[in-house]
């Protein structure tokens, strides 16, 4: 170690060397100002900006401000490589540098600066007396002040800095291999003969440079030694990981994406070697819209090959909340987005940061061209390390794609977890290797560097660890720099080519960490559930007004909306980790959609509805019965008013035989009320014909009767809908985790204020609870509809707690060792035992719209309109219903919370399930138009068959054809027929990207699909 040690200490005098500086600093001047102002700040004279000096003091949260000044190249500069070091109070917390910079020299872009990337450069060849203009624009987002800042001028020496890299690698290397190691020693000989031939005295360069030589050719022999043959290669490409919003918001994310692009292709003039990838349409779009010259220089590298374009997805979301048809148009708008901007077809899902992923991915992979998924983030599951690494993954479908996790971390962690952001140095492609669990099946490995979350990107330091790497030393594995694709390339094309030497994983991937951002502010998820809901209706509504030549399909428009919710899908926003300011723009871009949406809906619903009556519209693939609301009363005398938990009433009327993808008539659907109806309430009992349902004194359900089958669904003692609070102050990440021990401290909420009875009947019962909790307060309509086979439960929350996490309980009478949960296009089970540690650390888990407990026969779903976390212990199952952590955000989830959910029992089938769900999610409105025609047309498709759903109809991306997806609901193998409008005279099966194309026959105007178990099949239908 005292080897080492002397070594270290010597080369950091040499280090000294390669940035000296030259005793001139740049006479700055600032002004605040926003980032909106850009343009008038880069066409500023700087007049009335304050001078800078060391007491300046500026920088404050979402902060930004402009540092402006010009320098003259002094006489003892001449010919030398000169760069600006700048000095700034630069953090580094959690992801992010702070202050973070953007440089323009002479007015043209350079690069950006960060703690991690200090200096820029000036000129290549100094001539004294040359006048540089310098203006830099700076972004600080912490809640701390900064005291100062400065440029000062520096001498760069290359042929030191060279000499340094050659030293100071394989001394990284040395240290990490063991002590009895002869490479060690090897290495270790060389390089303290190297550093002793350099002559570190001042005053004669030439000296110097000597020695310098000395040491080069000391140090040689490290690289030419021979080591084993067979190491293995870490493939090595250089990205940088930016949080579309996180501890920042998405318009600073803007500037940061700025930033890191410019120090990449700062970065490419001084190492022709460099290969970067970046993947975010989003952010690439954002650039070109903010910094149109450095999307051009992007454009340009991207055709030399050296700046790579990969990654399907329109940005990185989340895949376990965002809806299916979302998560298409995430694949289906990435992949157009690169082909059209840079003629680059992305193959793989590049998703490295998120919080779990779907079991339905797989599937969607394969239907939009996709070969490969790559992620990292299951190495930080905190009770099972995953099997393998690089395995086939298996979707709920049977689809099987390749799947592959990084294994960075460095040599010496004692951890499982790894990085996608490492500041590569040789312990980290050691590391790699380390790693790696299947080391007799891989010797090549995939390594992706660059500081990264708030962007930054590779450092020159990370260039020259990589070429001395790339040369070769003694101990370390290989390293080669290139772009990402081939070496995906490869690696597919050794799976298929052995199928049987690689695992399967099958089914979801499920982080054992993060498992709060299932429900942490519960606003965005219900933004997003209504708002992917939206865009279904218009979708459907615009397309039925431009079929009738009504109206032009407003494709800007709708891809303006779907750019809000895909925005807002990010995997640090819709999971709820964010800072309070990102919650206040997506407030106001939900805003904005929910106004938007509503005038489209308005505008198209005009032009399709009847203008002699109100009608209906249906906006699934099959006839509906139900309950259907208006604000206004429409047809006294047949109609009940109905109330909702926030206080608000309603006009509800029974309807029946609601035509699919159409407006239905008022008067040709409406149902009489019953004469004698079986409804039944009080204060403590609700009933109709098919369910009896009993209520404590504290407002808690103690029997569910299902009259039909004459079964009781509690467990005998037990109680339902029974609300509690756990203490939930997780150890690590509060907006991010619940702990497994969130159930050592819990309190009931049963504190039961008010029970009354709101509703009679004809057409519902309902009683209104309400109950205080400490500060806060809880109001549920519990409601029963005549003949309905399921109990709902309206629900307004006033939440004025920290730190709280609650439930609501269903301990349920069903023999089952596992249950049931929708995730997008299907369901997958999962064990309600604690059987095994993987079980065990499913405590907290995702849904979609229902989670279901069935034994043959029958079951107990819980349908919800805006709910995302769930647990199950035996078969109890409570859906989490919020959560108030207080970091990043400290104010998260304190306020109103609105929300519903139902409880049905079922004989099993899981398309009653789906259908129950899909319906309590669409509920039907009533509304009026200005439609002058004598009828109504006639649908546009009808499924005729069970356990299929219509997932979307739209436009064709290319405006030529309708796009109508469906999927099979229940997991069985089917054919199902589609009667289509008479003038729908063509009908092709396409993927996902709309691409492709099987011609499907029409026979008497139906059209017969062979779905296999989850499938998702698209058609594009034409006249």
């Amino acid at each position: 170690m005292k080897r080492i040690r002397k070594l270290d200490h010597l080369l950091s005098r040499l280090q000294e060397r390669i940035f000296v500086p030259l005793g001139v600093s740049v006479d700055l001047v600032y002004s605040p100002a926003a980032a909106s102002e850009r343009t008038r700040m880069v066409a500023s004279d700087r007049t009335g900006w304050t001078p800078v000096d060391r007491d300046l003091v500026w920088g404050e949260p979402d902060g930004y401000y402009w540092f402006g000044g010009d320098v003259t190249i002094p006489v003892e500069a001449k010919g030398q490589r000169v760069v600006v070091h700048v000095d700034a109070a630069f953090g580094s917390v959690m992801g992010r540098s702070d202050p973070q910079c953007l440089v323009r020299v002479n007015g043209a872009i350079r690069q950006g600066v960060d703690g991690n990337h200090r200096e820029f450069l000036l000129t290549d060849s100094a001539r004294p007396g040359e006048r540089f203009d310098i203006l830099i624009e700076a972004g600080t987002i912490e809640d701390r002040r900064q005291l100062g800042f400065g440029c000062r001028l520096m001498v760069h020496d290359l042929e030191v800095d060279d000499l340094y890299y050659d030293i100071r690698v394989p001394l990284d290397v040395a240290r990490l291999l063991a002590a009895d190691d002869p490479r060690r020693h090897f290495i270790l000989n060389h390089l303290e003969a190297a550093v002793d031939a350099i002559d570190l005295r001042p005053g004669k360069d030439d000296r110097f440079r000597a020695s310098m030589a000395r040491a080069r050719a000391a140090v040689q022999p490290i690289y030419d030694a021979q080591d084993f043959e067979e190491k293995p290669t870490i493939v090595t490409t250089g990205h940088t990981h930016i949080d579309v919003a996180w501890l920042w918001r998405v318009r600073e994310t803007r500037q940061k994406m700025a930033r890191s692009m410019a120090t990449a292709l700062s970065l490419m003039q001084d190492f022709p070697d460099y290969r970067f990838m970046y993947n975010q349409c989003v952010l690439l779009d954002y650039l070109n819209q903010d910094y149109p010259e450095l999307f051009e220089r992007i454009a340009a590298e991207v055709k030399t090959g050296r700046f790579e374009i990969e990654g399907a997805l329109w940005l990185e979301p989340d895949v376990n909340i965002a809806g299916g048809e979302a998560l298409v148009r995430h694949i289906l708008y990435g992949v157009e987005y690169h082909q059209r901007t840079f003629g680059v077809r992305p193959r793989m899902i590049w998703l490295p940061d998120t919080f779990g992923y779907s079991a339905s991915l797989p599937q969607l992979m394969e239907k939009s061209g996709l070969d490969s998924f790559v992620t990292h983030k299951l190495s930080w599951n905190d009770t099972n390390r995953m099997p393998d690494e690089t395995m086939f993954w298996q979707g709920i479908d049977g689809t099987k794609v390749v799947a592959y996790f990084l294994t960075t971390q460095p040599y010496d962690s004692t951890s499982l977890g790894t990085t996608y952001c490492p500041n590569l140095k040789p312990t980290h492609v050691m590391g790699t290797w380390r790693r790696h669990g299947q080391q007799a099946l891989n010797k090549e490995l995939f390594l992706v560097y660059g500081h990264g979350d708030g962007g930054g990107g590779p450092t020159r330091e990370m260039l020259q660890n990589i070429r001395r790497m790339e040369r070769g030393i003694p101990g370390c594995p290989k390293v080669s720099h290139e772009t990402m694709r081939p070496f995906f390339e490869r690696l597919i094309g050794r799976m298929r080519a052995a199928p049987e030497n690689y695992p399967v994983w099958v089914g979801e991937l499920y982080a054992e960490f993060h498992r709060g951002t299932l429900t942490s502010v519960a606003k965005n998820k219900r933004n997003n559930r209504l708002a992917e809901i939206a865009l279904r209706e218009i979708e459907m509504l615009a397309v039925l007004a431009e079929r009738r030549g009504l109206a032009d399909y407003p494709a800007a428009e709708l891809r303006r909306l779907w750019d809000i919710v895909m925005l807002n899908q990010f995997h640090d926003i819709l999971p709820g980790s964010s800072i309070g300011y990102v919650y206040e723009d997506s407030d106001r871009d939900y805003a904005d959609f929910f106004a938007s949406a509503r005038q489209l809906t308005e505008r198209l619903t005009m032009l399709l509805a009847p203008a002699d009556q109100p009608a209906i519209f249906n906006a699934t693939g099959r006839s509906r019965d139900g309950l259907a609301m208006s604000e206004a009363s429409v047809v006294p005398g047949r109609e009940q008013v109905v109330f909702r938990a926030d206080g608000s009433t309603a006009h509800a009327v029974a309807v029946s035989g609601l035509d699919p993808l159409a407006f239905s008539p008022l008067e040709d659907v409406l149902q009489a009320p019953a004469g004698e109806s079986a409804l039944s309430v009080s204060a403590t009992h609700l009933e109709n014909d098919r369910l009896s349902v009993r209520f404590d004194a504290h407002g808690r359900i103690t029997s569910l009767l299902d009259k039909l089958r004459q079964r009781q669904i509690l467990p005998e003692g037990t109680l339902a809908n029974r609300l509690t609070a756990f203490r939930d102050m997780p150890a690590q990440y509060d907006a991010w985790d619940i702990d497994a021990d969130f159930e050592d401290q819990s309190f009931e909420i049963d504190d039961l204020v008010n029970a009354e009875v709101v509703e009679t009947g004809p057409l519902r019962a309902a009683i209104r609870f309400e109950w205080r909790y400490e500060n806060s307060s809880i109001v549920q309509i519990v409601s029963l509809a005549a003949g309905a086979g399921q109990v709902e439960v309206d629900c307004l929350i006033d939440w004025n707690e920290h730190n709280t996490l609650v439930k609501a309980g269903f301990p349920l009478a069903v023999n089952a060792a596992a249950v049931d949960a929708e995730i997008q296009f299907g369901h997958v089970r999962r064990a309600s035992h604690r059987n095994t540690s993987w079980d065990r650390a499913r405590f907290e888990c995702s849904m979609q719209r229902w989670v279901d407990v069935s034994e043959p026969g029958f079951g107990v779903a819980l349908l919800n309109d805006c709910k995302y976390g769930y647990d199950v212990k035996g078969t109890e199952v409570r859906l989490t219903l919020l959560r108030s952590p207080t970091y990043p955000w400290p104010e998260a989830d304190q306020g109103e919370h609105r929300l519903r959910y139902a409880v049905l029992p079922h004989d099993g089938d899981k398309r009653q399930v789906h259908e129950a769900a899909e319906h309590f999610n669409l509920p039907l409105a009533i509304v009026r138009g200005r439609s002058k025609a004598s009828q109504m047309p006639a649908p546009l498709l009808t499924i005729e068959s069970e356990g299929v759903a219509l997932e979307s109809v739209k436009r064709a991306e290319s405006g030529d054809g309708i796009i109508v997806r469906l999927w099979e609901t229940t997991g069985t193998r089917r054919n199902a027929t589609l009667r289509l409008d008479p003038g729908l005279a063509s009908a092709t099966q396409v993927d996902l990207l709309e691409e492709g194309g099987e011609a499907v026959a029409i026979e008497d105007g139906r059209v017969t699909l062979a779905f296999r178990p989850f499938d998702i099949i698209t058609l594009k239908l034409a006249d």
